[in-house]
């Protein structure tokens, strides 16, 4: 595995192997080797590529696979390669939510098992409102500013994950609701009170979101698109 000083929000890493980081690294060196082959005709870069991507994956199977006593094998946030391992996740990406949007070959069972863990008390970055009509998770970089923060970007790649059309139309009718009446994404934001929040816009999350709408015209969402009127 590669070692990652900090993680995609910034704050520093508790473990030095950050497993989604590794993951997207992975999948991004088996994009590079079919690059290498198609476009480049480089068999040797391409070899690199694979060589470097089998050994992540190989790493990530030894050391980033946990047995939780509620939610069986999940996949761990960071490792250290010893035995530790940080159960969480957090709403920047990559992260374990996006491992599908990642492009990694991943397990579908161990994935289903982590999604549980992230979207359950057991997950400490996992947030709702008093009434629990607004839920989603959020990352420690933002515990001081608001501490029982959610974070639009893990709403939105819950939405893109998602094999359920109704979830992804639940996530969009929350993330309209939850902008502070300004239309626009933002970083984080107090799900009890959604005027409170964190940079003004967020292009990256407005990107994304712009994603998951458009996901709503895939085939498997025909059946919701009259709910979307009204939004």
């Amino acid at each position: 595995m590669t070692w990652t000083p900090f993680r995609p929000s910034d704050d520093e890493c508790l473990y030095g192997y950050l497993v989604p980081a590794n993951m997207f690294a992975s999948a991004s060196l088996r994009q590079l080797a079919v690059i290498a082959a198609d476009l480049w005709s480089d068999s040797e870069l391409q070899r690199r590529a694979l060589t470097l991507a089998d050994q992540i994956d190989d790493g990530i199977k030894k050391h980033a696979i946990i047995t939780h006593p509620t939610h069986g094998k999940m996949y761990a946030y960071e490792v250290d390669g010893l035995g530790h391992s940080l159960l969480m996740d957090d709403a920047n990406v990559p992260s374990l939510m996006s491992i599908p949007y990642l492009g990694w070959d991943y397990d579908e069972e161990i994935y289903q098992n982590t999604r549980n863990f992230i979207l359950s008390a057991d997950n400490p970055t996992y947030a709702h409102n008093k009434a629990k009509s607004i839920y989603g998770y959020g990352s420690p970089h933002m515990a001081e500013r608001i501490p029982n923060n959610i974070w639009p970007m893990g709403q939105i790649m819950m939405g893109l994950t998602s094999k359920d059309p109704s979830e992804k139309l639940e996530m969009v009718k929350q993330l309209v609701k939850t902008t502070g009446r300004t239309g626009w994404m933002h970083e984080s934001y107090d799900p009890d009170r959604p005027s409170t929040f964190t940079r003004k816009w967020f292009c990256w999350a407005d990107a994304l979101f712009a994603e998951l709408v458009m996901s709503l015209t895939d085939a498997d969402c025909i059946g919701i698109r009259p709910h979307l009127q009204g939004l």
